[in-house]
C-alpha cells in the first residue's frame, strides 16, 4: 500500500513540474517549485522527466523519514483511502 501511495503522490507531483529548454546546455530543465532543491536536467524532456520522478521519490522517502511535511500529502492519502473504501 506504501508503494502505491509514493506511485500516486509521485504522479500528483509530476503534473506541477514545468519544463523549459536551455539555449546555454542545450538541454532540458524539469522545475518542482512546490519542492524546494526539486529539479533535474537532461537532453531530453522524456529523460529530464524520469530524473525528477526520481528525486522526487528521494524528496518524499527523506522528508516522510525526517518529518518533514509534505505539499499536497494530505490530499493523496485521502484519495488512497477513498479507493480502498
Amino acid at each position: 500500500m506504501l508503494n502505491l501511495f509514493i506511485n500516486n503522490y509521485i504522479e500528483r507531483m509530476l503534473k506541477m513540474v514545468r519544463y523549459e529548454y536551455d539555449q546555454e546546455t542545450k538541454s532540458w530543465c524539469a522545475i518542482l517549485k512546490e519542492l524546494p532543491g526539486v529539479f533535474a536536467q537532461a537532453d531530453t524532456v522524456e529523460e529530464a522527466r524520469q530524473q525528477v520522478a526520481e528525486v522526487i521519490e528521494d524528496y518524499l522517502i527523506v522528508s516522510l523519514q525526517k518529518n518533514h511535511t509534505l505539499p499536497d500529502f494530505n490530499k493523496v492519502a485521502h484519495i488512497n483511502k477513498l479507493s480502498y473504501a
